[in-house]
């Protein structure tokens, strides 16, 4: 597959190719620079433009290239499996803890020990060394505001701000929300109810909430542009996308539910990385604050850096009614099985 450069076309679609560099130029890296004339090669599983623009800066910094494809979370991993005896990239940047979780299950990632660690809570990175959380997303129940007040709220029916309000008969047709077996988004909402409310009572309310909802998407920003543009109504998804639509002027209404499930996007390197010490610094890049930054404004997540503020409009951490019990390993190790009995509902 090529690779080109970003001046030269906007990279658009889940497989285009891009390599980093600032107005199509080569960072201007000065002798110095400690990975002038290498590359690095990267999946993506994350915001486009989030990827963009931390490789150009890596670039500016080290003098090393970066070129990478973007792929939601489910694609990755098929890849990454399928190319496991000859991976064709070094790094894995974004995609949900369980799937990286997955990932190192498979024997497909490999462990590096990053003296910027220190960087990130302990909780933040896996014990082991085999991923790294890069910044924090929570899901939301989303509401398009415009259709919200002219369509519903003279029925007197309450805006939708708990799990159980979604079964209402009157949003029948006007939910949509990522796949589980394609989207990490859906993945997260999927295994954070199970492990909450237990799996027959969990796959009970899924049974119930299946009905309510008109589309399943591949990927977990979908829903969120969807529901902003109005064809939908409600969406459930992470908060940092419904947010981002917001933010450019199709109002959706955001609420954490209580006990809402969260992730962290991750980084991990591939087992027979072709660029190891570029796969390295690149990783060392990602916990520090000016990585953090970037992230925290084209994501509106939260960074796992604790120094780099978090996004405006969003409470922090502390303030949020996440659930706290999610297991990252235990929903990489379930995340087959469960998504299988989920498709069969």
């Amino acid at each position: 597959m090529r690779f080109k450069k970003i001046a030269a076309a906007a990279l658009a679609g889940a497989c285009l190719l891009g390599t980093l560099g600032c107005g199509g130029e080569k960072a201007k890296a000065d002798d110095k620079a400690p990975l002038k004339g290498k590359e690095l090669v990267m999946y993506v599983s994350f915001h486009e433009d989030t990827a963009k623009e931390l490789a150009k800066q890596f670039e500016e910094k080290t003098g090393c290239q970066v070129k990478f494809i973007r792929l939601p979370t489910g694609e990755a991993v098929a890849r990454l499996i399928a190319e496991k005896d000859a991976p064709k990239a070094d790094l894995w940047l974004g995609g949900t803890i369980d799937a990286h979780e997955k990932m190192k299950a498979e024997g497909i990632t490999t462990p590096y020990k990053s003296p910027e660690e220190k960087n990130l809570p302990e909780k933040y990175v896996d014990k082991d060394g085999y991923w790294k959380g890069t910044y924090l997303e929570t899901l939301a129940i989303g509401v398009n505001e415009q259709r919200f007040a002219k369509e519903f709220k003279d029925k007197g029916i309450a805006m939708p701000e708990k799990l159980e309000d979604l079964l209402n008969p009157a949003f029948k047709g006007e939910i949509i929300m990522p796949d589980p077996a394609k989207s990490g988004t859906g993945s997260t909402f999927l295994t954070a109810i199970v492990q909450n409310m237990g799996e027959e009572k969990g796959f009970a309310y899924l049974k119930a909430l299946k009905e309510n909802v008109a589309q399943l998407t591949p990927s977990g920003f979908t829903p969120a542009q969807k529901c902003g543009a109005g064809e939908f109504l409600i969406t459930v998804n992470f908060l940092s996308d419904q947010m981002n639509v917001s933010n450019k002027g199709q109002k959706i209404h955001s609420t954490v539910y209580p006990d809402a499930g969260w992730t962290l996007c991750g980084i991990s390197k591939l087992k027979g990385a072709a660029h190891d010490a570029e796969a390295n610094a690149f990783i060392d890049y990602m916990m520090s604050k000016e990585a953090g930054d970037i992230m925290v404004r084209t994501t509106n997540g939260i960074a796992c850096n604790p120094q780099s503020a978090a996004p405006a409009g969003t409470k922090p951490l502390s303030e949020l009614p996440l659930y706290q019990g999610y297991d990252f390993a235990k929903a990489g190790k379930e995340k087959d099985a469960l998504t299988a009995k989920f498709a069969a509902l």
